[in-house]
């Protein structure tokens, strides 16, 4: 059977019922509902006007796989004029490249925009077998279009293994270094409580952490958590005014809008998570409870994944609260085998996370800068595995193997 493909410039040229066929997985950033709210509400582009794009740096480049006229396969892919929200960071070859003459942008990105997370990468309902040969294609043709329209490479961020595995052959790997939290005790088995994932601290670690969680048991501030319909637009707007603050302090703007969560709302509720952090009445210069602070995570049946963050003032240890222990203790109360918190925070590892190794895979158009990004990517994977390994010798648990 002959393969065929084309390249789509929006998500609502595909039809929502073909997705969704094709889509073996709950993984939540890559449902139809989140990429088409991204297009919706103006996060990226979708359409060839020229300004939109240069404005936002993002349009959709969908790759659809057809087989005997059927849809077979569809990779997220999208052109990019600059290398923010993908937390793969490439800004040392872009600039290379500038001073050697050369434009690396525009590049295509086979990803979820914002989303460093690791994911399913293609969707496609199959077996292993034709999962590799549609894999392999994609990377063929996404090469071949590089070459076509002059484009200085592609570059598939946070993949499975299984992707990871089909196009490592033609493509240079690179790693980068999380910190993720896992369902499984010492001892082997899931977790009964918080108190029983803390038992498999060191002493000293257990009391750091009981400290930290005591201070909002006698605090004024309560803690409280919503999914689904109980998540309201009012609450909503809460978030968003603590999510762009945050940013605000540093200099910043969040890439997402209100409008682009409020969809999130209306489409993907059953997969939200919003952890409030509220002000109690005696507290409360309003005599009413206060919104002070919002973490927003997105879940599927087997995974959390911690997201977004912001406060109105900070608050001893309430990030702590907020993005990471309310998450553990989520999991285990709802029997979750896996906890990815988002990218970066050293601090993570005192807390349980373990270090984990995370890749991306690069095919870079021109010869010689493939070949000194190839010897880069191999030196800092060394970095890498040495970062990770020190990292988990501060590990809080007792008894861990650190090999």
């Amino acid at each position: 059977m002959t393969i065929s493909h084309k390249f789509i410039h929006s998500i609502h040229t595909i039809d929502e019922e073909i997705w969704k066929q094709l889509l073996q997985t709950d993984y939540p950033f890559q449902q139809y509902q989140w990429l088409a709210a991204l297009e919706d509400n103006n996060c990226i582009s979708s359409v060839t006007n020229k300004a939109d794009f240069e404005r936002l740096g993002w349009r959709a480049h969908y790759l659809l796989l057809e087989e005997d006229c059927q849809p077979v396969a569809i990779a997220p892919i999208f052109e990019k004029l600059h290398s923010y929200g993908e937390y793969v960071f490439d800004w040392s070859w872009a600039d290379a490249y500038h001073r050697h003459g050369l434009e690396y942008y525009p590049k295509l990105v086979w990803t979820i925009p914002f989303t460093p997370s690791t994911g399913p990468r293609l969707i496609c309902q199959t077996n292993t077998a034709n999962f590799k040969r549609y894999a392999e294609y994609c990377a063929r043709a996404l090469t071949e279009y590089c070459q076509a329209h002059d484009y200085s490479g592609w570059h598939c961020l946070y993949p499975q293994d299984d992707l990871k595995a089909a196009i490592k052959r033609q493509t240079l790997s690179r790693n980068s270094c999380q910190f993720h939290w896992y369902n499984l005790s010492l001892s082997g088995h899931r977790y009964q409580s918080f108190d029983h994932f803390l038992e498999d601290f060191t002493s000293r670690k257990r009391k750091n952490v009981r400290k930290e969680r005591a201070r909002f048991q006698s605090s004024q501030i309560e803690i409280k958590r919503l999914s689904g319909a109980d998540i309201s637009a009012r609450d909503i707007e809460n978030f968003y005014r603590c999510y762009q603050l945050t940013y605000m302090k540093r200099g910043m703007q969040g890439y997402l809008n209100l409008n682009f969560f409020q969809q999130l709302r209306e489409t993907m509720a059953d997969q939200m998570l919003l952890v409030q952090a509220n002000l109690t009445p005696d507290s409360s210069d309003n005599g009413g409870q206060q919104n002070i602070a919002n973490a927003l995570y997105f879940k599927d049946e087997r995974n959390l994944y911690g997201r977004y963050w912001g406060c109105l003032d900070e608050y001893d240890s309430l990030h702590f609260e907020c993005c990471y222990y309310q998450g553990i203790e989520y999991c285990i109360e709802n029997n979750l085998e896996h906890f990815d918190p988002g990218t970066q925070g050293e601090h993570k590892i005192s807390r349980g996370f373990r270090p984990v190794i995370c890749h991306s895979q690069h095919w870079i158009a021109h010869p010689q800068f493939r070949d000194a990004i190839d010897r880069f990517v191999q030196e800092e994977a060394m970095d890498i595995k040495h970062y990770q390994q020190q990292a988990s010798i501060h590990l809080p648990f007792k008894n861990i193997d650190h090999d």
